[in-house]
């Protein structure tokens, strides 16, 4: 190969990674970042209907201003439709949710294919008195702390706590 071709072939190789890698550092520095003006929206799955949903939502309302929140029942898709148009609306949401581990893969799925961004994910094994726990939780997806799952007694059931931005 002659020099003057290697020459040209490296500094094209060089120029399109510092372009690619522009992009990419651009990317991450927004990844980490989630407007302080979004509105809240808070999922819980009323297929258990328990009172760790209830002290969910009422931490989440406890800290957020503009908090809604939605219901999903069982494959019900008018929250599924809701949730679609909220991903398509343009206006960043912050969805955090206690779900049953099923629908939170279906939530989960829909935000990333979406292009939405997840931000903390937890997976949690309680019983139905970790009421305080719930609401701790729901205060610290909120607010984006992290999330302290130490504190909660091992029960039966399976839930998945999560953070997005949509």
């Amino acid at each position: 190969m002659q020099t003057d071709r290697r020459t040209l072939l490296k500094g094209l190789a060089a120029a399109g990674l510092a372009v690619s890698g522009l992009g990419w550092a651009q990317a991450a520095s927004a990844a980490g970042k989630t407007p302080a003006s979004t509105d809240v929206l808070a999922v819980t799955s009323a297929l258990h209907g328990s009172a760790l949903d209830s002290a969910f939502l009422a931490g989440v309302q406890s800290t957020a201003s503009h908090a809604a929140h939605t219901d999903l029942q069982g494959l019900d898709s008018a929250a599924f439709n809701q949730l679609s148009q909220l991903l398509a609306d343009g206006q960043d949401t912050l969805l955090v949710g206690l779900l049953d581990d099923a629908s939170a893969t279906l939530v989960l799925d829909l935000v990333r294919s979406a292009g939405g961004r997840v931000l903390a994910v937890g997976n949690h094994h309680v019983d139905g008195s970790a009421a305080d726990w719930a609401r701790n939780l729901g205060r610290s997806l909120a607010a984006g702390q992290s999330m302290n799952t130490t504190a909660v007694a091992a029960g039966s059931e399976a839930r998945v706590s999560f953070r997005c931005v949509i």
